[in-house]
Order: structure tokens, then C-alpha cells, then sequence
């Protein structure tokens, strides 16, 4: 996947029930890769947002997924549980 060539951000807001749990793992995963993140950094961020997304119990429940990544291919993944 080619790298960009600037900082980028993304913002999702999704339903933490399946099948969008695993939607939001495989988008942050590609976000990462395309930021340039190593592919373990971007085994990384899966991680995170999986962890993030694993303790929603109820079928309304929703994650706020604030993604940002550094021109150096850093990224960092904000979760925040929104009320149902």
C-alpha cells in the first residue's frame, strides 16, 4: 500500500457489535499501513482497537476511534465508549 505523503487523522464513530468490531480493526490496521507504520506498528494498533472495542457488552453500544499518524509513521488511537 503506498505511504502518504503527509500527517493524516480519522475520526469513526461505530457500532461496537459484530460484524462492525472487526470492520474497525481491519480499517485501523490499513490507516496504519498507509501512514507508513511498520507492518508490527500497525499489528500494534489492530491490538488496540480490538482491546478498545472487546469490553462493549451491549448491542447499542458505540466507540469513538480517533486516529492520527505523525509524518514519521507513528499513529495513535484514541478510544472513547459512548453512552447507549
Amino acid at each position: 500500500m503506498a505511504e502518504s505523503p503527509r500527517r493524516l487523522d480519522l475520526r469513526l464513530t461505530i457500532s461496537a457489535a459484530a460484524p462492525y468490531r472487526d470492520i474497525a480493526v481491519e480499517l485501523a490496521t490499513k490507516f496504519a499501513e498507509y501512514a507508513g507504520a511498520s507492518k508490527a506498528a500497525a499489528a500494534d494498533v489492530s491490538k488496540a482497537v480490538a482491546s478498545a472495542m472487546a469490553p462493549t457488552t451491549s448491542p447499542r453500544a458505540a466507540v469513538e476511534l480517533v486516529l492520527s499518524a505523525t509524518d514519521e509513521g507513528d499513529v495513535t488511537v484514541t478510544a472513547t465508549p459512548l453512552p447507549d
